[in-house]
């Protein structure tokens, strides 16, 4: 089991549709269906982190973990 150090701040995603919509207009103004939406977090250390969010009910939420 991983420990976490006393009083560190861990990242949690609250559990609320992060955004919404089935569209995304492109550079020429075009709708475009959203296949996928992620959550992209950069940490000191320079990795980054990809959250995929779970479309529900016509919006895009965070993992059920």
């Amino acid at each position: 089991m991983g420990s976490e150090p006393p009083g560190e701040d861990l990242l949690v995603l609250p559990p609320i549709p992060l955004a919404t919509g089935r569209l995304l207009r492109d550079d020429d103004d075009r709708p475009v269906p959203i296949t996928a939406v992620e959550l992209v977090v950069s940490t000191e250390d320079g990795v980054e982190h990809r959250i995929p969010l779970v479309a529900r009910h016509g919006a895009w939420w965070p993992p059920d973990r």
